[in-house]
């Protein structure tokens, strides 16, 4: 049987030299090599297809991957992304924000003409009640966007009224609550400029009572926060009136009081969503 033995393992330029020596007795003094130069660099010619050298299963890639065990568990619920609702679309993302937006309706809009309109043709004297002509210039038109949580407080109000209304045979009340589109100016003309609306004490029959001043006409509207000239807002909103009672009579349940010239008074402040902010000037 041959024995050989390995004088050494160079590799250089990627070459393996004198790789096997037999030693036979009638050739002592010369030495044939077995094998020529095998070159690494050869993806045919690998060290690893040498047959006289042992393979060692020293390479991970020969040992057989271990397969992790189906433990059938589901992922947490945490851990996945919930379904979307289908109502989100419908109410758009709520908001951390608690404040309205406002976004600027251009001239010539539709919804800007439409609102221009109703405020210069309401215009009036709150004395007299006569129609009078609008003196100065609309600036500016926004229309508001309320968080989500306001436009739900406002149509719970709605809800509960209609509630209410069922066991009084009110039909206006139990059909949409008696909504209607009034004017609300605030307290000095210039407080409703962040769109949101203000409470005020007024003296009704007597008596103090706390609601949101909401008007017929733009006129009253701007009376109702000081009146004069100079630059002034106003808002458009929507009014959940409810069941009306006069100024007279402090008997009933009622929402609100009719304090005449267009006046209305609301005594719950999440009734009154408002819709649009004019800037005008006078």
């Amino acid at each position: 049987m041959a024995t050989g033995w390995i004088k050494s393992l160079h590799c250089k330029s990627n070459a393996v030299d004198d790789v096997v020596y037999p030693r036979t007795p009638s050739s002592s003094s010369a030495k044939k090599p077995l094998l020529s130069s095998v070159y690494c660099g050869h993806t045919s010619h690998a060290v690893k297809d040498v047959f006289p050298f042992p393979k060692c299963p020293s390479s991970s890639s020969s040992l057989p991957k271990k397969r992790r065990p189906n433990t059938g568990r589901k992922p947490k619920p945490g851990l996945a992304h919930p379904a979307a609702s289908p109502a989100a679309g419908l109410v758009g993302p709520a908001r951390s924000d608690p404040f309205p937006t406002l976004a600027e309706l251009p001239a010539g809009h539709s919804s800007r003409r439409v609102v221009e309109i109703i405020f210069s043709s309401s215009w009036s004297s709150s004395s007299s009640g006569a129609a009078a002509t609008f003196p100065g210039e609309i600036e500016m038109l926004f229309r508001v966007h309320n968080p989500v949580r306001t436009v739900a407080r406002f149509e719970e109000h709605r809800a509960a009224v209609r509630a209410g209304a069922s066991r009084s045979d009110d039909a206006r009340c139990a059909a949409d609550g008696n909504e209607m589109m009034r004017f609300h100016c605030g307290v000095g003309g210039g407080v409703v400029y962040d769109a949101g609306v203000t409470c005020s004490v007024v003296r009704s029959a007597g008596k103090k009572v706390v609601g949101v001043r909401t008007f017929a006409g733009s006129g009253g509207a701007h009376a109702s926060g000081g009146g004069g000239a100079g630059r002034r807002a106003m808002l458009v909103c929507r009014v959940i009136a409810g069941r009306v009672r006069a100024e007279s009579d402090t008997e009933s349940q009622v929402e609100s009081v009719s304090r005449g010239d267009g006046e209305l008074l609301v005594f719950d402040p999440t009734a009154v969503l408002p819709c649009f902010l004019i800037i005008y000037q006078l």
